[in-house]
Formats: C-alpha cells, structure tokens, sequence
C-alpha cells in the first residue's frame, strides 16, 4: 500500500440476482439486499484513488464443500437452476423434517435448508452466492507482509449463513471460507462490524480454538436475527471461551461504539493471530433503513483505526449497508484510515 492504495477484489457476476420481495411475519415487502451496493462502493473508492482493483479468481466446489454441507451447497444449485427466467421462490417457513425434502415444489424443500424466510431465490443466485466467495478467497489469498489490507467487495453478503441453512440475504460464508483460506498461515480473528449479529458465523467457529470470533452488533433482544449474539455465547468444548459478542443498544453512536470496538480489538490481540478478517457492515450507518445505530459517514475512519492499529494483515469482506446514498462516501472513510 505504499502508493496508498488499498488491493480491492471485485466481481460484476452478481448483478442478476436481484430479489424484489422479502418475507417477513408472513407479509411480502421490497427486499433491500440490491445489485447496486457493491457498484456504489466500487466507484467511490475508485473515484477516491484508494483502490487498486483487482478480479477475483474462480476456486473449486471443494473450498465451499469444507465450511458448508454438500448437500445444502447442491440443493442451492440445483433450484436455481430449475427456476425460469424471472422466477423468484421464498422458503415456506422454517422446517428440520427431511420430509419436506420429498415435495414436488422447491420452495417447499427451501424450507429444510432455511432458518428464515429472506433469503430467496432466483436463477442466478447460485452464481451470484459463488462468485462471492472467489471475491473472499481471492482476497484471503492476496493479503499478507506485501497487502497488510485487501477489501473483498462481496455481494451477496455472507455472515448469516450457517452450515447448511440460508437466511439473512446470505447463502455461504464469505468470512468463514476466507478464513479456512487463511488458516495455513496460523491463526485467525474474525471481527463483525454489521449491525446485525453474525449468527452463522458464530455457528460455524464455534467449537473452534484456532479461529476467534468477535462481533458488535444490535442487541438480539431488539434486533436481527434474535436468537443469537448475547455476552453468555461463549463457545463450546475447544472453542469454549474463543467467542465474544458485544451487543449495543439502539442509536448507538461513534463515542460509545469506538469504545467498546477497542475492546474487542484488546480481545483480538490478545489472541495474536497471524490473519484477521473484517466483516465489514455500512449499515450501523444512521440513514440505513433496515437498522437503528447512529454513525455517520465519517465516523467510518474511527471503526477502521483501531483495526489498522493491530497492525494484522487484514482481509475486509463487505456485509451489509443498504442507504445506497451512503455507501460511497461511509467505504472511502473507512478504507481511506486503512492506507
């Protein structure tokens, strides 16, 4: 980053999954998760000169394969590529009977490999969910001594998804397979920074020792997705103790959220990874119009500071953050406190 610019991996072959609805308490709405985010983000830090772009690579079956089910990795695959042009499908519900595996209808069968019902599916949302985990990998490949911090501009986004059910907008875990990607080196942090808790995430590190989870988000009692994120989430048999949540309450701002992030930034360190990953989430953002935290674009540079300052080569994978009229200016701040 000598020429202070920060390595960007980026891919177009999301655009065509484009959800329009969402399913909440049973009532269809306009589904936020759009095509655009990643572009808005590309083009201001290109704009900003902070970005060195670079494509992803395409990797194999068999890195998704290790931090997912087959089977649920398969099924994704499989229904999307049943559905015709413009066919959207929601998980009727939530279901842990196999026997729906059995219905003729796909959104039917969905329901097995769902835990929510806001997570749909299209014909290319397969493509879409795989390209963004080349963008993950590529960037988990690319940082290190010679790239201290690469950005992964990921869409769809990832942390929600747990082993084999989708939900949240997120099918696989761009932040996880990054780190199984990063493991070879020693060690890995992974640090939420979205509104929303990381339940799959936690779900999938948390019997870990050798990958430390540590989240800030909305507290589940107010927030998404509600089940998970208390301070009691510990971990569980190796990973016992390697798991840290520190939920907020709404219209958190910057003063009190910079503090507690130099918390979880001691945690990190004190661990002494070799890799970090960023789950990086524009949506703690005030105008953001699915949650209720109160940062401002420019607050962004102080969430990057205490991370730059563990000097840890850091791969930043893009999570939420959908006031599109914010995402430019909320990534330029924070990537430009990283160079």
């Amino acid at each position: 980053m000598a020429d202070g610019r920060v390595p960007v991996v980026w891919s177009d072959a999301h655009v065509h999954h484009a959800p329009t609805l969402q399913a909440i308490s049973g009532v269809n709405h306009p589904h936020p998760e759009v095509p655009a985010r990643p572009r808005v983000v590309f083009e201001a830090l290109v704009a900003a000169d902070v970005a060195d772009v670079t494509p992803a690579d395409t990797v194999v079956d068999a890195v998704i394969d290790r931090v997912h089910a087959r089977a649920y990795r398969e099924f994704v695959r499989e229904a999307c590529e049943s559905l015709a042009t413009d066919e959207q499908i929601i998980p009727e519900g939530v279901s842990t009977d196999p026997a729906v595996l059995m219905s003729d209808r796909w959104a039917t069968r969905a329901s097995f490999f769902a835990f929510g019902t806001d997570a749909p599916l299209m014909p290319e949302t397969y493509t879409a969910a795989r390209s963004a985990v080349d963008v993950a990998t590529t960037g988990a490949r690319l940082v290190g001594p010679n790239a201290p911090h690469v950005f992964a501009l990921c869409r769809p986004p990832g942390h929600h998804a747990e082993y084999d059910r989708m939900g949240g907008f997120c099918y696989f875990n761009n932040a996880v397979i990054a780190a199984m990607e990063l493991l070879p080196a020693g060690r890995v942090a992974i640090l939420d920074v979205d509104y929303h808790h990381g339940n799959g995430t936690q779900h999938l590190t948390y019997d870990r020792d050798d990958i430390l989870y540590v989240s800030l988000h909305a507290d589940p009692q107010f927030a998404y997705p509600g089940f998970s994120g208390s301070k009691a989430e510990r971990g569980i048999d190796a990973g016992e103790g390697f798991n840290h949540n520190f939920p907020l309450p709404p219209r958190t701002a910057i003063d009190v959220y910079e503090a507690v992030l130099i918390e979880a930034c001691r945690r990190i360190a004190d661990f002494s990874p070799a890799r970090l990953v960023v789950s990086v989430g524009f949506d703690t953002h005030a105008d953001d119009p699915i949650a209720m935290f109160a940062l401002a674009s420019g607050d962004f540079a102080r969430v990057a500071s205490p991370i730059a300052g563990l000097s840890i080569p850091t791969l930043h994978v893009l999570e939420g953050g959908y006031a599109l009229e914010r995402l430019g200016e909320s990534a330029v701040s924070y990537v430009g406190s990283l160079v």
